[in-house]
């Protein structure tokens, strides 16, 4: 549960699939996972999309920063499931759909969000790391962020688009869950992007 070891997991598991390249998509805590990916394995990416994921703990809200700051355990006894619909509730711009909601508390339920909770209290360790590999990065990377994300704020977006050698960074009009509160205006970029945009990058 750490970026670093996330990004390891996604060549295992792309390795395990047979997909030998890839249009790589993941936002959020995705954000580090697949850089740090691409940084291990470029010949694996055709093109990265991330965004909205912390890239230094000085940059991130306060909200995250208490949970990268906070003990192993703190979570341990409180039930998951209604702090991540919380979350979800809180930081959507639009009603979530019961449905969806519900997907979101169940990933969450038990102890779950504390075993969740690891892969952000890594940031502190892995997120320097990952700073230092980014000019080295040759992947295309869009990062497709919201402009008033107060969680990961766009301080984020702007130190990947300053470091990394091929980047556009693009802000939406929304919060930190633009994947769904703009759902339409992401899959436009999205597919924008993975047609022909990349390759001008």
């Amino acid at each position: 549960m750490s970026p670093e070891a996330m990004g390891d997991f996604v060549i295992t598991l792309a390795a395990h699939l047979g997909v030998g390249r890839l249009h790589a998509v993941g936002p959020d805590v995705g954000t580090s996972a697949l850089l740090f990916a691409a940084a291990r394995k470029p010949t694996l990416f055709e093109s990265v999309v991330v965004g909205d994921g912390a890239t230094s703990p000085e940059l991130a809200g306060a909200g995250l920063k208490e949970l990268i700051e906070s003990a192993a355990g703190a979570f341990a006894s409180a039930e998951g499931g209604d702090i991540g619909a919380g979350f979800v509730t809180q930081s959507a711009a639009m009603k979530t759909p019961a449905a969806v909601l519900e997907d979101y508390r169940l990933s969450s339920a038990g102890r779950r969000f504390e075993e969740a909770a690891q892969y952000v209290r890594a940031y502190p360790r892995d997120l320097p790391r990952l700073k230092a590999l980014l000019p080295s990065i040759e992947t295309p990377v869009l990062v497709l962020a919201g402009r008033n994300d107060p969680i990961v704020p766009p301080p984020n977006g702007q130190l990947l688009a300053d470091l990394l050698p091929h980047c556009r960074h693009t802000l939406l009009d929304r919060g930190h869950l633009i994947w769904e509160d703009a759902g339409e205006a992401y899959s436009a970029h999205l597919a924008q992007w993975v047609q022909k945009e990349y390759r001008s990058v």
